[in-house]
Order: C-alpha cells, then sequence, then structure tokens
C-alpha cells in the first residue's frame, strides 16, 4: 500500500508562528498550535470549546462593544472575500493584548467558511508608542530650544539690572526688598528655562563619572526634612559601586524631583521607598518609554502607596507643565525634568501606577564600569573681582548689551560695544592689540559667534574669546568644538559674568 502523500497546506496551518482558527457556524472548528500558545490556553481542545465572543474584552479601544464589531468585521470579510484589521484580544489568563486580524472567507458547499488569521502585534504598538513619544519630545526640545535664546536673555536683563539696582539702594532697604524679589523671580525663571532645555540640550561637557551611591547616602537627611511626619520614608541602598555619567546636582535633583511626586501623592500619609541597585537589561520588557540598549544599569525607583494615576494621567505624566496639582503646588516639570536628565546620561525612564494602586517610577542609567570615577575637587568661595583691561562685547540684544557694558564698567573695565559679529571683525581688524578679551554672544544676525572666532583664529589672531549663549544647540555645539573658547550660559547674574571674564581674562598668555 502507497504512503500517503503529506498535505504541504497543513503543515503550513501547523508551523505557521501566526495564530490561524477556523470559524464555521460561528464556532471554532480547528486552530494550529501558535493559537494556543498566543492564547495561552492549556490545549487545543479547551481553546476549541471557548466562543469567540469570549476571546475578546467587553469593548474595544473605540469604545464599541467588541460583540457588535465583530459582527460588522465579519460581515465586511464575507461581502469582500477578506478583511484586515486591529483588534484586542485577550489571553485565557485575562490579559488583553493587540493583534492583526485578517479574516477570509471561504467557500465550502452552499456556506462561507471564515480563516482567521492573528498575528500578535504588542512589540510593533510598543515601538510605535515610543517613536511618537521621541518625535513629540522632539517638537518640545526644538520649542524649547528656540524660546530659550530670547527669554534667557530677557533674564540677563531682569537680574543684571536688579543687581545693579540693588547696589544703589543700600539706604533704601524697603525697595531693596521689592529688587531683591525681582532677582529671584529671575532666577526661578532661569531654572525653568534650564529644565525645559533637558529636552534639546546636548550632553554637557561638565558631565562625570560618578558614583549613584554616595549621592542617595547624601540626599538621604534633605529627604527626611522634605517628606514631613506623616510620611515614612524608607531608603534601600545599594552596597556595590554604581558609575554612572551625569552630574552630582542632576542626580541630586532626580532623586528629590521623585520624592516630592510621591509626597504629593500620598495627602493623608503613607510611605515612601527610594531603592538602588544593579539590574541588567537583557530583553525589551521593562516597559520603559523609550527602548533602552541591553546591557547593565544602575536602577533608582522611587515608590508610593499613594492614589496611583489613571491610565489617562499615565499617558501625559512626563509631558512638561501637565500637572494634577493644585494652582501654585507645582509647575508640572519634576516627572519630564527626571525624564530629561535620565536621556542626558544615556538611560530612561519606566513608570508603574494603576488608581488605588500607588506608583513607582524607576529610572534607568547605564553603568560605566570600565571609566574612573571623576575626583572631587575643592571648591573654595570665590568673590568678583573687576580690572582695567580692554574689552569688546559682541551682542545683538541692545538690552543685554546695556546690562554687559554696564556690569562691566562699574568693575573698571574699558568696554566697546560691537552690534554683531561683522561689526566685531571689523573693529578687531581695525586696531590690532587694541582689546585684551572678546565677549561674544553665539547667535547672531550677519555672522555668528563661532564664526567670528574661526575667522579671527584663521588670521591668526590671540585674542582671548568668552562666548555668550542663551540656546545649547547647533551653535553652541560648534563653539565648543573650537577647544580653546570658554562659554558662559545666560541667563547669568552680574557678579557671574564679572568672574567669568576675570577667568578668561587670567588665562592670557
Amino acid at each position: 500500500m502507497a504512503r500517503a502523500q503529506p498535505d504541504p497546506y497543513r503543515e503550513l496551518f501547523e508551523r505557521s508562528a501566526d495564530a490561524i482558527l477556523i470559524i464555521e457556524d460561528e464556532r471554532f472548528v480547528d486552530c494550529n498550535q501558535a493559537t494556543v500558545e498566543m492564547l495561552r490556553y492549556p490545549n487545543k481542545e479547551a481553546l476549541l470549546r471557548t466562543h469567540p465572543s469570549e476571546l475578546s474584552p467587553p469593548t474595544q479601544p473605540d469604545g464599541r462593544r467588541s460583540f457588535d464589531k465583530a459582527n460588522e468585521m465579519m460581515a465586511i470579510a464575507l461581502e469582500r472575500g477578506s478583511h484586515r484589521f486591529e483588534w484586542d484580544h485577550m489571553r485565557f489568563d485575562g490579559e488583553v493584548f493587540p493583534v492583526e486580524v485578517l479574516l477570509t472567507a471561504v467557500p465550502r458547499g452552499d456556506k462561507q467558511v471564515l480563516h482567521v488569521v492573528w498575528r500578535d502585534i504588542t512589540d510593533r504598538k510598543r515601538l510605535e508608542e515610543q517613536l511618537r513619544h521621541a518625535q513629540k519630545m522632539e517638537v518640545i526640545g526644538q520649542l524649547a530650544g528656540g524660546v530659550a535664546h530670547d527669554f534667557n536673555n530677557l533674564l540677563v536683563a531682569i537680574m543684571g539690572n536688579g543687581e545693579l539696582l540693588q547696589k544703589k539702594l543700600t539706604d533704601r532697604p524697603e525697595l531693596a526688598e521689592y529688587v531683591e524679589d525681582m532677582i529671584k523671580a529671575g532666577r526661578r525663571g532661569a531654572t525653568l528655562v534650564r529644565q525645559l532645555l533637558l529636552f534639546s540640550r546636548p550632553q554637557s561637557a561638565s558631565m562625570e563619572i560618578i558614583d549613584l551611591g554616595p549621592v542617595l547616602r547624601e540626599v538621604h537627611r534633605m529627604l527626611e526634612r522634605l517628606i514631613g511626619e506623616d510620611i515614612q520614608l524608607v531608603v534601600e541602598p545599594c552596597t556595590e559601586p554604581l558609575p554612572i555619567r551625569g552630574t552630582r546636582g542632576h542626580m541630586e535633583q532626580v532623586v528629590v524631583n521623585l520624592v516630592t511626586n510621591a509626597r504629593d501623592a500620598m495627602p493623608r500619609g503613607g510611605t515612601v521607598t527610594v531603592s538602588l541597585r544593579r539590574v541588567a537589561i537583557t530583553e525589551d520588557s521593562i516597559g520603559a518609554i523609550d527602548q533602552l540598549a541591553f546591557g547593565p544599569y544602575a536602577l533608582l525607583a522611587v515608590t508610593d502607596t499613594g492614589e496611583g494615576m489613571s491610565e489617562t494621567v499615565l499617558a501625559h505624566a512626563i509631558d512638561p507643565f501637565f500637572t494634577t496639582k493644585e494652582v501654585g503646588r507645582g509647575t508640572g516639570l519634576g516627572l519630564s525634568t527626571v525624564y530629561g536628565i535620565a536621556k542626558q546620561s544615556g538611560g530612561g525612564l519606566a513608570i508603574d501606577s494603576a488608581l488605588g494602586q500607588g506608583t513607582t517610577v524607576k529610572v534607568y542609567l547605564p553603568l560605566r564600569d570600565d571609566e574612573p570615577l571623576s575626583r572631587d575637587a575643592p571648591r573654595a568661595e570665590r568673590h568678583a573681582r573687576g580690572g582695567s583691561e580692554r574689552v569688546l562685547v559682541a551682542e545683538d540684544d541692545a538690552i543685554v548689551a546695556g546690562v554687559v557694558v554696564r556690569v562691566l564698567e562699574a568693575q573698571g573695565y574699558t568696554v566697546e560695544l560691537a552690534s554683531d559679529g561683522a561689526d566685531a571683525l571689523q573693529r578687531i581688524l581695525e586696531r590690532p592689540g587694541g582689546f585684551d578679551l572678546l565677549l561674544s554672544d553665539v547667535v547672531m544676525p550677519r555672522m555668528s559667534g563661532p564664526e567670528l572666532v574661526r575667522e579671527l583664529r584663521g588670521r591668526g589672531s590671540p585674542l582671548r574669546v568668552l562666548l555668550m549663549s542663551g540656546y545649547t544647540g547647533d551653535g553652541l555645539m560648534q563653539a565648543s568644538e573650537l577647544g580653546e573658547v570658554d562659554l558662559l550660559e545666560k541667563p547669568f547674574s552680574g557678579s557671574e559674568l564679572v568672574l567669568r571674564v576675570r577667568d578668561a581674562l587670567d588665562k592670557r598668555g
């Protein structure tokens, strides 16, 4: 007797990585092993005893009842011959997951049988969401960078003129108090701009290799004062070194922001747990907002026993200025700042939360085990010191230029003002050796600060340069490539300006 030849179509049916089912008279009559595994049923027989309506949640993402929409999708397939669409299905353990469905109507005798193919698109959906989020953050970064230049110029004027006025009101304390409030508001504005720029700023040259463990230990006492008596603070430190790339100030800000958010989520008290440990990411299953490279990470997790977040709130949790707090209780930049700092260090963020179940925010920072820790240099208290040198200021914003000139002249410097880079270049070429320092803005019409410096270096000029910038975008990245040029970020106070000018001049020779 001849051996029966294998059915190639049955082989394809059984070996397909996609789930394949056959529906006849609104019942499952067959399925492949991939279906059983995808839906996590104990066996094929148990799955085939299930009615198709039992494999969907009550409603679909568009809010429609699954039963009604399924009938519509099947009707379309029967009418057209086939129909492809996305659907939320439900596994045996209750987990809802997205699939791409292909329904094909196949004639069998006097009726139509539906052949169904399901493809799990969970990973694709996560990647699409990560892409949408990355695009949204890029737009926010571009907006922040565009606003920062002009806004920081305004803050320089507010803070600089405020300090000059403050020095003239030593005998009028009732007026000096108003000026002090104005300067404080300027500093607060500067902090907000710096937080926004975390989305657009390239990695700063000031970032170092630091051990995250000591940072948490040093900030521990501050956290106890921060949370209040009705909240219990539990800190779970890590005993092994956790070298990461960042700044101590930024990492302290991450911890403080997360603990502050946790505190505010528990108006009636509760427990905040701060833990730090080493983890290894070996697969993309940690639920991070952005996909992270595989490897060793420091994991800083802050958990509260508070109210938790709804899905709607969770979807916008890291958006800048999004907040559920009362007016005056927060800027909505806490989590967005944490996200920005984590991204700067090459890491990412994951948030686990549900209403009534508290919240855990996880910050992943890649470990730099192969790089030596940076050594902290002692910082002595410094006082602004003036001089008599000649300074050429290139600044196209008249208000900023006026503040800079007044501050430097008050310290004894001889100051000349150029309206932009081209004007500054002409003055320098007309009087070789006529200036001791060029203090130039980065972004200017006709000729930018970096372009001016390149032109001077190309002509062999040894003139010392200090660049100012209110936005660390392409212009400042170009400036940093010049190597020997010092950088001063706006907004700056008058005393900071004097210190940096003195430092730049003292490097001459």
